[in-house]
């Protein structure tokens, strides 16, 4: 015995007690530390992802701009065409190099012709007799661009009995 009147080996279990309290502390203070960070890599991860998005939607946001300006651009090649009295492989190539490079930016042709007329995505700018609700023509092209309405399409829609007065057609005015 010492002094204190304690043996040797109460001396070692005390000690071995304050070891396992400070290994325990240390333990909890481990978890803690271990699901903060867990918690700031899912926060930072989040962030990521949640800046990614906004810059693919700024993106998208800059380039609808010049891209509604391209449109008109390839509605005249697309006429010149139509209205050409020749085969033209050079113009033909260039509509088809256009609408690749359209595709490739995220641009897609709305499909208006024969389907049911949609508000959404289609303008009514005439309306003739046929079958009702159905598009005609199409006036103008339209698209989209992901999954945004870029330019509506511009469509003559058919309609059982045009208006009264033995009208035939009734046009819209933009």
């Amino acid at each position: 015995m010492d002094k204190n009147g304690q043996t040797k080996d109460k001396k070692e279990e005390i000690k071995k007690e304050k070891i396992n309290q400070e290994a325990e502390e240390l333990k909890r203070r481990v978890e803690e530390l271990d699901n903060k960070y867990k918690r700031a890599l899912a926060d930072y991860q989040n962030l990521e992802k949640r800046v990614r998005e906004e810059k693919r939607e700024w993106i998208i946001t800059a380039n609808r701009d010049v891209l509604l300006h391209l449109l008109p651009v390839l509605d005249t090649l697309i006429l010149a065409k139509k209205h050409s009295k020749v085969e033209d492989k050079g113009l033909d190539l260039s509509i088809k190099q256009f609408q690749n490079l359209l595709k490739k930016e995220g641009i897609e042709k709305i499909d208006a012709l024969g389907k049911q007329f949609d508000p959404k995505m289609m303008q009514c700018v005439k309306t003739l007799e046929g079958e009702d609700g159905k598009v005609l023509e199409e006036a103008q092209t339209g698209y989209m661009l992901y999954d945004n309405v870029l330019r509506a399409a511009l469509v003559i829609v058919g309609k059982k009995n045009p208006s009264a007065g033995g009208e035939e057609e009734k046009e819209v005015r933009l």
